[in-house]
C-alpha cells in the first residue's frame, strides 16, 4: 500500500471490464504505430490478423521464431544458472538439477532465469522487435511499455497442488495492467506430456462474478463447467513455436510428466509498475 499504491489500485479495479474501460479512458495515451517492420524477425506475420484474433478470442498462435534465435537462447539457457522455484539463492546449471535438489533438500517445480534481456542478446532483440511492438501498440492502443521478460524450465514429474499453484500450473488469470499482453515462445518441443500451455478462449471478456470477486486458482471442472470443454485451447508445438495471449483469459501450463519444458515470455503493457521484470542485482544471485 505504501511502496506501490498505483499497482494495488490497478489490481483491484482491473478485474472488472467496466473498471478497465474507465481507467483506460482517463489514462489516454497516443499510440506509436510507425515501427520499421522490415527489420523484424517475423517477416510473414500480419499485425492486423494477430490483433483481430487476440481481441476476439484472447489468443493467437503460430508465431515462429527463427532457428538461429532459438539456438542462441537455448545455448544461453544451458550455459547460465537458473534458480529453483524462482529463489535467488537457489541457482544451478540445468544439467545439475538433481544434485542441486539433493544438496538443497528441496523439490524444484520450476527453474527461472534472471536478467535475461541484459545477458542474452537474442532475447533483447526480441523485446525490441518492431513487429511484436506493432502488435502490442495496436492491441494496447498506446505506445507499448516493455514490462519485462520471464524464462523458465517447468520440470517433469509429480507436483503437489501447492507446487502446481505456485508454478502457475492451475487455471488463473493475470492482473498486470488495465490492458496488457504476453508473447510466449517454446524453446523445447512441447507435446501433451511436456507441459503444453492451455488458454480458455474468450474468457478475457466473459467471467462469472465469483471469478471476478474471488480471484484464485480454479479447478479444471469449474472452468469446463462454465466455459465448456470446447473453449479450452491446448497449445503444442516444436521448439520456436510461439503465441500471444491476453492474460486476462484463464490459462495455465500443464505439469510436464515426461520431458522438461523451457519457455520464454515477453510482456508489454500500457504502464510499467515495476512488478513483472526479471531484473535482480548480481550480488543477490547465489548458486547452491
Amino acid at each position: 500500500m505504501t511502496k506501490n499504491p498505483r499497482w494495488l489500485l490497478m489490481r483491484k479495479i482491473a478485474r472488472f471490464k467496466i473498471g478497465r474501460a474507465i481507467m483506460i479512458y482517463f489514462l489516454k495515451r497516443s499510440a506509436k504505430l510507425d515501427f520499421n517492420e522490415s527489420n523484424s524477425c517475423f517477416a510473414d506475420l500480419n499485425v492486423n490478423d494477430v490483433v483481430k484474433h487476440l481481441k476476439a478470442e484472447g489468443i493467437y498462435s503460430g508465431i515462429q521464431l527463427p532457428e538461429n534465435i532459438v539456438q542462441e537462447i537455448v545455448e544461453f539457457a544451458y550455459s547460465t544458472p537458473c534458480y529453483g522455484n524462482r529463489k535467488t539463492d537457489m541457482g544451478f546449471f540445468y544439467h545439475n538439477k538433481e544434485q542441486a535438489q539433493t544438496k538443497s533438500e528441496k523439490n524444484f517445480t520450476i527453474g527461472s532465469y534472471f536478467n535475461t534481456g541484459l545477458l542474452c542478446p537474442a532475447i533483447k532483440k526480441l523485446q525490441n522487435d518492431p513487429k511484436l511492438l506493432a502488435i502490442a501498440a495496436a492491441f494496447l492502443n498506446a505506445e507499448p511499455i516493455h514490462q519485462g521478460n520471464l524464462m523458465w524450465w517447468s520440470f517433469s514429474g509429480n507436483a503437489t497442488y501447492l507446487e502446481q499453484s505456485q508454478a502457475a500450473q492451475l487455471f488463473h488469470y493475470d492482473l498486470d495492467d488495465y490492458r496488457f499482453l504476453k508473447f510466449f515462445f517454446y524453446l523445447t518441443d512441447v507435446d501433451d506430456r511436456s507441459g503444453p500451455h492451455v488458454c480458455v478462449r474468450g474468457s478475457h471478456n466473459n467471467k462469472k462474478w465469483s471469478h471476478l470477486w474471488l480471484r484464485k486458482r480454479e479447478k479444471d471442472e469449474d472452468i469446463i463447467n462454465y466455459y465448456g470443454l470446447e473453449s479450452l485451447v491446448k497449445i503444442c508445438g516444436k521448439a520456436g513455436f510461439g503465441f500471444v495471449e491476453d492474460p486476462l483469459c484463464f490459462h495455465k501450463g500443464i505439469t510436464p510428466t515426461h520431458q522438461d519444458r523451457l519457455i520464454l515470455q515477453i510482456e508489454f503493457a500500457r504502464t510499467d509498475y515495476g512488478m513483472q521484470h526479471d531484473l535482480r542485482p548480481a550480488a543477490l544471485l547465489k548458486c547452491i
